[in-house]
């Protein structure tokens, strides 16, 4: 069972790290991760992932979280889900995390970077100008018939949550419906990436702090409903 959190803010305020402090790791900390870690909900408990900190550091950082993980949908999909729960809980611990596709570990499709930030730099300043024209869409772009006049604000604010979710240079490749007052689709491309496990972490992380509970059903090949 994960501590209790106010993700909302956190998924509102978290941003790529990519600038960080000298800070090597040490016992307590790697303790603390992997409390992290073995706090996050399964989507597939029978997917094995077994997560390990690895002590590279690209872009300064202190290291590295990854897992060895197949290439099925169902993998990739699970890798992004337990994945974006590490990252809210260690953002919550004070660290700051990037989901980093060019740091791949041995069977790995990505890894999560993390460390102390550090005042942003050239760095942050060149990505962030690199990646401009990949502006997070607007959530009524990537709703499906639109948001229901009348539907209550917890499904806007899990579609919003949903929409926030990092995905490689912003391509948010996902779409949403709107079923019911406690039920969305969540539908995107699987492909190569752990993209769409990332969006459904945020919607059920959201859905679960507002209703209490919440349960997501695989419906298909990259097709995903979150209800609570």
């Amino acid at each position: 069972m994960q501590k209790k959190l106010n993700y909302i803010d956190l998924i509102r305020t978290r941003h790529s790290t990519r600038d960080y402090e000298q800070h090597t790791l040490t016992d307590a900390d790697k303790t603390q991760i992997m409390a992290a870690v073995a706090g996050a909900v399964p989507l597939d408990s029978t997917i094995h992932l077994d997560w390990q900190i690895a002590d590279r550091s690209p872009m300064r950082s202190s290291g590295l979280l990854y897992a060895e993980c197949g290439t099925s949908d169902e993998e990739l999909v699970e890798y992004g889900y337990r994945g974006e729960q590490f990252v809210l809980t260690l953002l919550a611990d004070g660290w700051g995390t990037c989901w980093y596709g060019m740091a791949h570990m041995p069977g790995s499709p990505c890894s999560i970077i993390f460390g102390r930030p550090g005042a942003r730099g050239a760095r942050s300043a060149f990505v962030g100008a690199l990646s401009r024209g990949y502006m997070r869409k607007p959530l009524e772009q990537l709703v499906t018939d639109g948001i229901p006049e009348h539907s209550s604000p917890l499904v806007r604010t899990v579609l919003e949550s949903a929409r926030l979710a990092p995905s490689a240079m912003n391509r948010q490749a996902w779409n949403f419906e709107v079923t019911s007052d406690a039920r969305v689709i969540i539908k995107g491309d699987t492909d190569r990436f752990p993209d769409l496990g990332i969006c459904l972490a945020n919607a059920m992380v959201t859905a679960r702090q507002l209703a209490g509970a919440a349960t997501v059903t695989r419906l298909d090949t990259g097709a995903y409903s979150v209800s609570w």
